[in-house]
């Protein structure tokens, strides 16, 4: 949501006026700012990358430590290393979407990234209770946003169309033509999309308002179309951790370490919606009844957010027996301040039945196209948006079995209600929204190790995270993830003191909440202007391989 107005609101080509406060909404309105939902899509993190060993066992590594993971989870498991360490993680991530309405595509896309990469280093090494000093400087994935979904919905009738909506918006605000009835793009995107509808032939204006001229049935000229909608919502990016790590071993019993993390955020979100009208036969209304008429529409937009944050990371592991290790990691909320980029284009093509009183040059099937973009708007340096994500607090517990094989498990809480925003360009506030629909969730992460040769490694782990919403029902402007779980397993080889190589594979699946494409609602429900609902899941597959040198 990104306003809510109040007018005399006119709608289609009826003529009737009333006035009437409208919510404005939509997985295709409102991306000229960052909406509560991005908000909560950037802060939805599950530990479910790191290193191949880490992710073999389901990164459950609070307790547990000598690995790069550890800067992000709990470091005083940088403190557990006896030997300087450095390795990277490649990875290949293969994903699948799925939505679900009266019709629904698959949608696959493969990504090559990084996992993790750094290194960590004995600084110091003592005789006394400080039995040595560990630094490092590591790079860990945080959160993946790298997938595509696409959907349709087939033979709506032409009220559907989102052509009510920017009609509806255009009245309600009073937007102007010029005097010669061209339109300027105003110093507000948030009105571009309804500047678009009018350049592509979505929306008219008289003396009277803004009406719907070439899509319909004005009159009761028949015949009326049906439209066919399509979306395809394709997102790409990540949150990387840059950690400057450190962690201490005291007599071997007690390990004590901490974390700034430095995040680097890149986020982009495509959004192409188009409408097909369909007459049947191809028998369009007589010319003296409607001169034009809309044949198909295309609207493409174009976010990106891009950025940093910060946060600390404070973390203690004790051994009170030489097989046990019972960690507790504390991380600060991450403090991000982001740049917003926003474009946005559109297109049609019209049939002209009639005598084209307006003399557009016309094809020889008596059509004409348009084609209308709009350049880039952006918010940055002052006007950068910035928030926090939840504060974490982690426990875990390992326990080594004759010597050959690891259990571990994890419990994190995250309290997703008390992330705020704080300076944006327009004043919006969405912590109402957090504390009304968010509370606090909870991950538990397991794994296990075991050597069934000194230089085999088998792994295997598990990840569950719960919903951090009151209700999952609810509709959000775009859909935001619930619950997710994730299988991992992996395998380890260690080829010398030296150099070793694992391996892991992971699959996941989230879950999202429903949405809409677009919705004008308001208390009289016999008004509300709205798309039907939609949902979609998440299918994840990565494999991950560390190649990693001790010395």
């Amino acid at each position: 949501m990104r306003k809510i107005i109040t007018a005399a609101a006119l709608l289609m080509s009826t003529g009737l006026l009333w006035a009437q406060s409208f919510d404005f909404g939509g997985s295709i309105l409102n991306h000229d700012v960052v909406q509560w939902t991005d908000i909560y899509t950037m802060s939805y993190t599950s530990h479910n990358y790191g290193t191949a060993r880490s992710m073999g066992m389901g990164n459950a590594f609070t307790a547990l430590g000598a690995d790069l993971a550890s800067a992000s989870i709990n470091p005083a498991g940088i403190g557990m290393y006896i030997k300087s360490d450095i390795s990277l993680s490649p990875m290949l991530q293969f994903a699948r979407a799925k939505s679900d309405g009266e019709t629904y595509k698959k949608e696959n896309s493969s990504r090559f990234g990084m996992a993790s990469i750094g290194g960590v280093f004995t600084a110091y090494e003592g005789t006394g209770s400080l039995v040595n000093l560990n630094i490092g400087v590591v790079y860990n994935r945080i959160a993946d946003f790298n997938h595509t979904s696409s959907l349709a919905s087939i033979g709506n009738p032409y009220t559907s169309s989102i052509a009510n909506i920017f009609c509806t918006l255009s009245n309600i605000d009073g937007l102007q033509t010029n005097a010669n009835g061209t339109m300027d793009f105003p110093n507000n995107p948030y009105y571009w999309g309804a500047v678009l509808a009018y350049k592509n032939g979505l929306t008219n204006k008289d003396s009277q308002g803004w009406f719907i001229d070439r899509i319909g049935n004005p009159y009761n000229a028949a015949p009326a179309p049906e439209i066919d909608q399509f979306t395809t919502v394709e997102s790409r990016g990540s949150i990387g951790e840059y950690a400057i790590t450190m962690g201490m071993n005291f007599n071997d019993r007690l390990y004590v370490g901490a974390t700034l993390g430095i995040q680097s955020v890149e986020y982009k979100r495509s959004i192409y919606y188009g409408e097909n009208y369909f007459y049947v036969d191809d028998i369009y209304p007589s010319g003296e009844d409607m001169p034009y008429q809309l044949m198909y529409m295309g609207y493409q937009q174009n976010l990106r957010l891009s950025g940093t944050g910060v946060n600390l990371k404070l973390g203690v592991t004790w051994r009170p027996i030489d097989n046990l290790r019972l960690g507790v990691a504390f991380h600060t909320p991450t403090w991000y301040s982001l740049s917003l980029r926003y474009d946005a284009e559109m297109w049609s093509a019209t049939h002209s039945s009639g005598n084209n009183p307006d003399n557009y040059q016309l094809d020889h099937f008596g059509d004409f196209y348009d084609n209308v973009g709009v350049g880039t708007w952006e918010d940055s340096g002052p006007d950068s948006w910035n928030f926090s994500s939840p504060a974490r607090l982690l426990f875990g517990a390992a326990y080594t079995i004759a010597g050959r094989v690891i259990v571990s498990a994890d419990y994190e809480r995250d309290w997703y209600q008390g992330i705020h925003t704080g300076d944006n360009p327009v004043n919006l506030n969405y912590r109402d929204h957090f504390s009304k629909n968010c509370k606090g969730s909870n991950t538990v992460r397991v794994g296990a190790e075991a050597y069934l040769l000194p230089s085999l490694a088998v792994r295997l782990g598990y990840i569950y995270n719960s919903s951090m919403l009151k209700d999952e029902s609810i509709i959000a402007a775009t859909p935001i993830p619930t619950k997710s779980t994730y299988i991992t397993a992996g395998l380890g080889f260690k080829f010398n003191d030296t150099v070793y190589l694992d391996l892991a594979y992971q699959y996941g699946s989230t879950d999202q909440t429903a949405y809409k494409l677009f919705y004008a609602t308001n208390d009289d429900a016999s008004q509300n202007i709205e798309s039907r609902t939609f949902t979609t899941s998440i299918n994840r597959h990565i494999a991950v391989a560390t190649i990693g040198f001790r010395f």
